[in-house]
C-alpha cells in the first residue's frame, strides 16, 4: 500500500504580535502555495472518510492526502476556504460546539491572543458546500483530566449538537491538545464515532488504529522545502 497522509492545520493567518505559539499559524500566502503544490505535484486530495476507507482496504492509490483544521477559527472561512474551494479540495474542520461564535477561551490567557471562532451560520454554510465538520469536544478540555462520565459527555453532547445543527452525521473526533489514553479512546468509540484524530506524527498505513489517527503538522516554520519533504517522504 502506498502512503496516505492527513495534514494538520490550525489558524490560516498572520500570527498577531505577542502570541505565545506562532507555530499554530500558517500565513495565507504560504497556504495558497501549499494547496497549489498539491495540485501541481499530482496529489489525490481526498475527504478524511475516503482516505481512511482507502487505507483500510489497502487500495494502491498514490499520493493520498486529507486536509484537516482544528478548532474552527474564523480565519478558516476567510483565508483557507476560498483556496480549498478554488482547487475543489475536500477538508475537515473540527469545531467546539459550546464555543461556536465565541473565541478561544481554552487558551486565551496562555496564548495572549484573541482568536474568533466561526459562528453557526458560517459552519452551516461551509458544511452545505462540502466541508466535513467533526467534533473537537464541547468545551475543549484536556480529556485526561476528566472522569469517564465527563469524557463521555464531551464526546456525546458535541456530536449531538453538531448533528442537530447540520442535519448530517458526525463521524470523526479530534482529541483536544492531542492527548488521550485507552480510557479516553474507549469513551470516544462508545460515543459512536468512526474514528478519532491525534497529534501523533506519521502517515496512515495498515495496521493503524482508527481512534489514534496520525497526522502531519503544518506550521508557520514549515517552509516550501520542508513542506515538500514532509509530504513526499515517509513522515
Amino acid at each position: 500500500m502506498t502512503q496516505a497522509l492527513i495534514l494538520m492545520y490550525h489558524s490560516i493567518g498572520k500570527p498577531p504580535k505577542g502570541v505565545k505559539t506562532p507555530n499554530l499559524y500558517v500565513t495565507p500566502k504560504m497556504f495558497k502555495f501549499q494547496m497549489w503544490y498539491l495540485q501541481w505535484a499530482g496529489f489525490n486530495v481526498m475527504s478524511l472518510k475516503d482516505l481512511i476507507a482507502s487505507a483500510q482496504n489497502d487500495e494502491e492509490k498514490a499520493k493520498r492526502i486529507a486536509i484537516t483544521f482544528d478548532d474552527g477559527y474564523q480565519d478558516f472561512y476567510e483565508n483557507a476556504y476560498p483556496v480549498l474551494k478554488r482547487h475543489g479540495y475536500p477538508s475537515t474542520v473540527f469545531i467546539i460546539p459550546g464555543l461556536v461564535g465565541g473565541k478561544n477561551a481554552w487558551d486565551f490567557s496562555s496564548e495572549n491572543a484573541d482568536k474568533p471562532l466561526m459562528d453557526w451560520e458560517t459552519v452551516i454554510e461551509i458544511s452545505n458546500k462540502g466541508v466535513e465538520i467533526g467534533s473537537h469536544t464541547q468545551t475543549h478540555p484536556c480529556l485526561l483530566d476528566l472522569s469517564p462520565l465527563e469524557i463521555a459527555a464531551e464526546a456525546i453532547d458535541s456530536k449531538r449538537e453538531i448533528e442537530k445543527r447540520l442535519s448530517r452525521p458526525v463521524e470523526f473526533f479530534c482529541y483536544p491538545y492531542g492527548k488521550y489514553n485507552a480510557g479516553v479512546r474507549e469513551e470516544v468509540r462508545k460515543a459512536g464515532y468512526t474514528g478519532a484524530i491525534s497529534t501523533l506524527r506519521g502517515c496512515v498505513e495498515k495496521p493503524f488504529d482508527p481512534f489514534g489517527l496520525k497526522r502531519v503538522p503544518v506550521k508557520l516554520t514549515t517552509n516550501p522545502l520542508s513542506f515538500m519533504y514532509r509530504i513526499h517522504k515517509t513522515y
